[in-house]
């Protein structure tokens, strides 16, 4: 009858709507499960990946430290060969200048690590040191100019970002000298601890910014005299 045949015909589509609900569902839950697997295996290699680079810079911190430990030994051993092992940054060190004594902490003298000038007062040497007749280490430079390097580096190493001042500053006469003073102590005179610019020399040695008139703006006095007798302690 026709009933039945409608009936039969509405069962089918049933049927085949529900198979292919069912189909659908099914691509979706295995869409999921290759999408799963997928993220699985990309969280895997991640991993993977950083073990491999936490495995090489372990290494590689492993190897600076050795190489740290055997420049340490090497350099007490020079210490024991030609200096004194025993010294501290308190120590005061009194230098002949040029026949004028200069006075300054070993601290101070010794700020910017891995240059000349830290080499020359970290008691490495001292044994090897020329000395005058007073057992005073002798440096044969202009005394003007080193003392300004040490006022340098006294600023550097005691002042706070907020307070730093520019203390690099020689008479003309002396600014061509002082340059290469710079360069042969190795001092790094371009920038602060922090990184931020504290003052620049020009080729023919001008010191640009000169740092006593940043001073004496500050109320600070600057003579001639007083730059002279000025050390530190």
């Amino acid at each position: 009858s026709l009933l039945q045949m409608t009936h039969h015909l509405s069962h089918s589509i049933y049927l085949k709507t529900n198979n292919t609900y069912f189909y659908s569902c099914c691509q979706k839950m295995e869409d999921i499960r290759r999408d799963r697997k997928v993220r699985e295996q990309l969280w895997e290699e991640h991993v993977s990946t950083y073990k491999r680079k936490v495995d090489l810079l372990d290494r590689e911190l492993e190897n600076i430290n050795r190489e740290f430990e055997e420049v340490e030994n090497k350099k007490a051993k020079i210490a024991t060969e030609h200096g004194d092992r025993y010294v501290y940054e308190d120590d005061i060190m009194e230098i002949n200048v040029g026949g004028k004594v200069i006075t300054a902490s070993r601290g101070t003298l010794t700020c910017q690590k891995g240059n000349m000038l830290e080499a020359l007062f970290s008691g490495r040497w001292d044994k090897e040191i020329q000395r005058d007749g007073l057992d005073r280490i002798f440096l044969d430079v202009n005394p003007e100019c080193l003392q300004s390097i040490i006022n340098y580096l006294y600023v550097l190493k005691h002042s706070s970002e907020e307070n730093l001042s520019q203390y690099l500053s020689v008479g003309n006469e002396f600014k061509q000298i002082f340059k290469h003073l710079l360069l042969y102590f190795e001092i790094d005179h371009s920038a602060t601890q922090d990184g931020r610019q504290l003052c620049q020399i020009d080729q023919d040695g001008t010191i640009v910014n000169d740092p006593q008139t940043v001073l004496q703006a500050q109320g600070v006095h600057t003579g001639k005299a007083a730059w002279k007798t000025l050390t530190f302690n």
